[in-house]
């Protein structure tokens, strides 16, 4: 009987274990997701100011 309890309570504790580190990889992706998007807008950013220069520019020939 001793045994079923040690048990029950391992695969309790490596369940919260488990649950810890999901809940962290959860925190970094939701980080790493708000980080791709300042980048893309960065970069959405550089690119329409590319287009206005090369708008600007005389066509070639």
């Amino acid at each position: 009987m001793l045994w079923v309890i040690v048990d029950i309570v391992l695969a309790v504790l490596a369940l919260a274990g488990l649950g810890l580190v999901v809940l962290n990889l959860w925190r970094k992706v939701k980080e790493l997701g708000r980080e791709v998007a300042r980048a893309g807008e960065a970069i959405s950013a550089a690119t329409d100011q590319l287009a206005d220069v090369q708008a600007q520019l005389p066509p070639h020939a």
